[in-house]
């Protein structure tokens, strides 16, 4: 099978990772396109407005650059992670060509990218959606008609798996979070903070949107920007306990969707050898005993109590934090999640069904 990837390419990220992963299973011959090369990113107004201008350009350029690959290549499928610069249209002169279209999308909601987005992803022959709640709301909530399946997000065994748990008297940080800043967890680090037990806490935060924000909380906690890679997981480690919180609330142009079950943080953590504190969601407890390896939480009460329980037990957390691990490696790696990735594009290549037969 030939496939052409486009897909974010810096390290760290689940695009790159799939392709990865995807690229030596027995029987893919792989070629790929950097989608971010195409679009860069910057943090100053002037460089993202720069950006916001002259990203027509950038998108007839990766038209082009799909187009001529395609040629060259004669690949059997498209595969695009997300793909926010890959127009519907793309998609379509794909399937004009014989190439089966797949978008492997990791977020909660198809609508909240942007009406391209949104239209192209009604247009791929199949949807790889990390979302267990996708499959079955694809049309009833989406409006879409195409085929959903379901796998999970993972973790890369080369960038987030240490086989050695931390040791606790090198862990500085009582309290860990790495997460673009939202709303809600604004909110939920706030009240944490505004507990007694909050102000004594040494914590440290990372992520795209907290620095401007730090004066927001106490001068102990540290606060930094996005952090990728290995030391994504350096940091984390750093943590005696790390929260790990998950997007529920999702409301777009005012009509409530789901929201978010579970993120790359719920596998990823697992693997660094982590102790943390999941939110608690129904699938979550699929993936983890919350008993025995992951404790978790509702809401801030519950998070506080959680925190204060287990801070001073080095030996208890040692313990979960190995039995989620065990739990995580290798079952939920990502090379595990792009064998069942493969299967479903292979069935539904040639209209089966006996893809969504296979165990995870």
């Amino acid at each position: 099978m030939k496939i052409l990837f486009v897909g974010e390419t810096w390290k760290g990220s689940s695009a790159r990772s799939l392709r990865e992963a995807l690229t030596v299973l027995p029987g893919v011959y792989m070629d790929a396109i950097g989608e971010d090369l195409y679009f860069p990113k910057g943090s100053s107004l002037l460089v993202r407005g720069t950006n916001r201008l002259l990203r027509p350009w950038h998108r007839a350029e990766l038209e082009r650059e799909i187009a001529t690959k395609i040629a060259a290549l004669r690949p059997d499928v498209l595969m695009v992670y997300k793909g926010g610069g890959v127009t519907a249209d793309v998609v379509r002169r794909a399937k004009q060509l014989g190439l089966f279209t797949v978008n492997v999308f990791p977020d909660c909601s198809p609508h909240a990218y942007g009406i391209q987005l949104r239209a192209a992803m009604g247009e791929y022959d199949l949807v790889v959606s990390t979302k267990s709640f996708h499959p079955i709301g694809w049309g009833p909530i989406y409006g879409y008609s195409n085929r959903c399946v379901f796998v999970p997000h993972g973790y890369d065994p080369a960038v987030h798996y240490w086989p050695d748990l931390p040791d606790p008297s090198k862990q500085d940080f009582d309290v860990v979070m790495v997460s673009g800043w939202r709303p809600q967890y604004h909110e939920t680090l706030q009240q944490l903070a505004n507990r007694p037990m909050g102000q004594q806490l040494h914590v440290g935060v990372a992520g795209p949107g907290w620095v401007k924000r730090a004066g927001e909380f106490p001068q102990t906690w540290q606060i930094a920007g996005g952090i990728h890679g290995r030391a994504y997981g350096e940091f984390v480690r750093r943590g005696k306990i790390v929260i790990a919180p998950v997007h529920r609330e999702v409301v777009i142009n005012g009509v409530q969707q789901p929201g978010d079950e579970d993120t790359t943080r719920t596998y990823e953590l697992a693997a660094a050898g982590c102790f943390f504190l999941h939110r608690r969601t129904p699938y979550a407890r699929t993936v983890y005993d919350e008993n025995t390896e992951v404790p978790m939480w509702d809401d801030v009460d519950e998070l506080a109590a959680l925190i204060a329980k287990y801070l001073p037990l080095d030996a208890k957390r040692l313990e979960m934090a190995a039995r989620a691990q065990a739990r995580a490696v290798p079952a939920y790696a990502i090379p595990s999640r792009a064998k069942q990735v493969l299967r479903f594009v292979t069935e539904y290549m040639h209209g089966g069904r006996a893809a969504e037969a296979e165990p995870e």
